[in-house]
């Protein structure tokens, strides 16, 4: 008997409604443009690492793994939302498109690359992070295990420099190699992946080798959620049209009623 209750008071899942709608064009100026916008996300990204990093720098593991994972959570639902926006966006265009075609209007280029396509999302990754990939590819074939580098010479022990016993060793600290091309690759390729760099730590060289080696991978991580929520478009506006198709069957039921005459109550006879 409850569970009869239960199925009754249990929402009725809406049905998406699709209607037909033109297919654009997957490469397009449009797709440049959000691309350019997907570039920005990256390097904004890569920028807030740069000055708040220490903050996710953590010397428990278990702790700094999660909340650099809940960070790339994050940039991929914030991509993954914009995805979607954009997506069902193209599509609505789309079915304004059919209509002025089933209409015997023209329908322009410019109009037709506004549409929504499947691989236009995809597209617009390509196009935004080329730049970042070819990058992180060129550091990623250069990449070198790390190694351990002599710190600075404390100042009070300048003077035994001078003393032949122990001034060939202290010799090696004045020994400094300049900031090679390989080096600046490295700070800019760790700042776009940073989280998953922070998740090896500091201290694991063979992990951080591998890290660098997939950053033409994993910098594509986040930014490939902008594409697969812009597939998802083309079902938000089905259920944009299921909401609704659904609010006009309300209306019209509940205008029906008001509409029925009233049943008369009958007489009593005295």
């Amino acid at each position: 008997m409850q569970a009869r209750e239960a199925k009754k008071n249990k929402p009725a899942v809406k049905p998406p409604v699709k209607k037909p709608y033109l297919r654009g064009k997957a490469f397009s100026a449009l797709a440049f443009r959000r691309g350019l916008r997907i570039l920005s996300y990256v390097l904004v990204s890569a920028v807030l690492y740069f000055f708040l990093g220490q903050l996710m720098v953590i010397d428990i593991v278990w702790l700094r793994v999660l909340i650099n994972s809940a960070i790339i959570f994050a940039f991929c639902a914030l991509l993954y939302g914009s995805g979607a926006r954009d997506g069902e966006t193209d599509v609505s265009f789309g079915e304004i498109a059919w209509n002025r075609r089933e209409q015997g209007q023209e329908v322009s280029e410019a109009d037709l690359a506004k549409c929504f396509h499947p691989l236009k999302g995809f597209a617009a990754v390509l196009l935004g992070t080329l730049p970042l990939v070819l990058l992180c590819l060129v550091y990623a074939l250069v990449a070198v295990r790390d190694h351990y580098t002599l710190g600075s010479l404390p100042s009070w022990m300048a003077g035994y420099l001078q003393r032949q016993d122990i001034g060939l060793a202290l010799a090696y600290y004045q020994d400094r190699a300049g900031i090679g091309i390989a080096d600046i690759l490295r700070l800019v390729v760790r700042l776009l992946i940073f989280p998953f760099v922070n998740m090896a730590g500091s201290r694991n060289a063979d992990a951080l080798l591998l890290i660098e080696r997939l950053s033409p991978l994993l910098v594509l991580v986040a930014p490939m959620f902008y594409g697969i929520g812009y597939l998802r478009g083309e079902h938000y506006r089905a259920m944009v049209h299921s909401g609704i198709a659904a609010n006009a069957r309300r209306q019209a039921r509940r205008k029906k009623k008001q509409q029925q005459p009233r049943r008369q109550e009958p007489r009593q006879l005295v």
